[in-house]
């Protein structure tokens, strides 16, 4: 399947753009690039050249890494993407406050926010090995994770957790 034929979903660079509340022209400016090349890029019409990645890394404080798959289009925005963005951010702001030498009243809600999305973080990355599992398509297995997931939404999150250890379920 041709990438121009798939849905467009948003990239990693298209998030950037707009937390960041910039234009393509804006951008393009700043980085000599037209705001149909810009668009291309978010759009994975094309790939990004080489030569422009480091700029845009420069430019929105990432790591090439961040913005490109292997083959050198942008990176689709996943759950789990958005949560590291976010926390880059975050990182960012606590580096400037500690920085400016700002009060710790000042400092706290932004640590706050960073332990909130490191425990969004951990429920992407459950999901993601419950996904795993339920596509593999094993009957055994997802008896064995109905079993486990009545059991919790019942409640009987102890009576589980013995069973499990005593190797009973």
């Amino acid at each position: 399947m041709k990438r121009q034929a798939l849905k467009h979903s948003t990239t990693v660079l298209e998030y950037l753009v707009m937390i960041n509340e910039q234009s393509y022209s804006g951008i393009g400016r700043e980085l000599n690039i037209t705001p149909q090349q810009f668009s291309d890029w978010i759009k994975n019409r094309r790939p990004i050249p080489q030569e422009r990645l480091q700029a845009l890394a420069d430019y929105f404080g990432v790591e090439e890494t961040v913005l490109i798959d292997r083959n050198q289009y942008a990176k689709p925005l996943t759950p789990h993407e958005k949560i590291e963005l976010h926390m880059l951010l975050v990182d960012r702001k606590i580096a400037e406050l500690e920085a400016e030498e700002a009060d710790e009243e000042d400092i706290e809600p932004y640590r706050e926010k960073k332990r909130e999305l490191q425990r969004e973080w951990i429920d992407e990355l459950r999901l993601a090995r419950i996904i795993a599992i339920l596509q593999q398509e094993d009957e055994r297995m997802d008896a064995l994770l109905d079993l486990v997931l009545d059991e919790l939404e019942a409640g009987n999150v102890e009576s589980l957790s013995a069973r499990l250890l005593k190797g009973d379920v």
